[in-house]
C-alpha cells in the first residue's frame, strides 16, 4: 500500500511533477488546514505521521510555509505550526510557489538556455499561455478547497 502523494497532471505526454519538497509542503499545508478549526498548533510528528512525510524534512517544509506566511510557528511546550490564514485565503499557487519558487518558466522550451535572450522561440508564445494557464488554476484553487474530505489523523493520497 502506497502512502505517498506525488501531485503530477498530465496534458498528453507533458508531465508536470512537483519536486518532493513541492509534494511535501502541500501535504503539510493540507495537515495544517485540517485542524484549523480549532487554531491549535499542531507537532512537526503529527504532520508528518498524518501526512506519511519524512520527519526529518517536515521542520524544512513547514519552515518555508512559516518563510513564505502560510503557516506560523510557536516553540516551545504546546508549540508548533498552524496556519496564518484562513485554508479559504490561501491558493494552492502559494503553497507550491513557497517550496518550487516561482513556477514562471525562463528557461527556453528550445533551445535550453534563458528565455528571450536571442529573441523568442516559435514555442514561447504558447508554452508561456500554458504555464499562465496552469498559474491561474492553482491560484483560483484555495487550500480550503482542496482539504474538503482531510480528517485529522487521516492520510492524504493512500491508494
Amino acid at each position: 500500500m502506497s502512502v505517498g502523494v506525488i501531485v503530477t497532471l498530465r496534458l498528453e505526454h507533458v508531465d508536470i511533477t512537483l519536486t518532493k519538497t513541492g509534494d511535501y509542503a502541500v501535504r503539510s499545508a493540507l495537515a495544517l488546514a485540517a485542524s484549523h478549526g480549532d487554531r491549535r498548533y499542531v507537532t512537526i510528528a503529527e504532520v508528518a505521521d498524518r501526512m506519511a512525510l519524512p520527519r526529518p524534512f517536515t521542520p524544512q517544509v513547514l519552515g518555508l510555509l512559516a518563510k513564505a506566511g502560510i503557516a506560523e510557528s510557536k516553540a516551545g511546550r504546546g508549540g508548533g505550526y498552524r496556519l496564518a490564514r484562513d485554508p479559504a485565503d490561501i491558493s494552492i499557487l502559494e503553497v507550491v510557489e513557497a517550496a518550487e519558487g516561482s513556477l514562471i518558466n525562463s528557461r527556453c522550451t528550445l533551445r535550453g538556455g534563458p528565455c528571450g535572450v536571442d529573441g523568442h522561440c516559435v514555442v514561447h508564445d504558447t508554452w508561456m499561455t500554458a504555464g499562465e494557464a496552469f498559474r491561474r488554476a492553482l491560484a483560483a484553487t484555495t487550500l480550503a478547497e482542496v482539504a474538503v474530505g482531510t480528517q485529522p489523523g487521516s492520510v492524504v493520497g493512500s491508494a
